[in-house]
């Protein structure tokens, strides 16, 4: 059996999707500019975000800079999001609100950007400083009640002791 030469597929060409950047005259929300981390979202579902937020009237960067106001992140933990983000070139962190993708999921079901809550923050946990090696202390009260100096409790009685002569040398 012979069988004509099979022709080569032809290969499937990329939709052209909207345009990377958003058209600015679109935007009803000029205001609010969100930048989506990707880090575990994936491309496909930060594309499909993006799209929404757009066709919603808000601003989508694709690129992290100063100009975003908002960061919205998903199943990220706080301080490898921090970190991260204190990696870019950012001139002032502070100004931006780093959000849950509740802030954002509020905003798209409500069709404008809805006021930060404390709910929506991905707070920055600082590192804890160490802590000091906790002291001994004698309580300034401890030598003015009676005891011998018989007592067995020897460490009690040293430090009557000490603080006895202390009062005594600084009078």
């Amino acid at each position: 059996m012979l069988h004509a030469p099979a022709a080569p597929r032809p290969k499937k060409r990329s939709k052209p999707g909207e345009d990377s950047f958003c058209r600015r005259e679109e935007a009803t929300f000029q205001d609010v500019r969100i930048f989506l981390v990707e880090r575990k979202m994936g491309r496909s579902r930060r594309s499909f975000l993006t799209q929404l937020a757009r066709s919603k009237g808000f601003v989508v960067e694709d690129v992290l800079s100063d100009v975003v106001t908002h960061v919205v992140s998903e199943d990220s933990q706080s301080s490898s999001l921090w970190a991260w983000l204190r990696g870019r070139s950012l001139s002032d962190l502070s100004t931006v609100n780093v959000l849950d993708i509740s802030w954002f999921t509020d905003s798209m079901r409500e069709g404008k950007p809805v006021p930060v809550e404390t709910k929506h923050l991905i707070q920055d946990i600082l590192p804890e400083a160490p802590k000091a090696a906790p002291v001994n202390t004698v309580s300034q009260y401890a030598c003015q009640r009676r005891t011998t100096t018989e007592n067995n409790n020897r460490i009690f009685t040293l430090a009557c002791l000490t603080l006895t002569q202390k009062t005594l040398t600084s009078e």
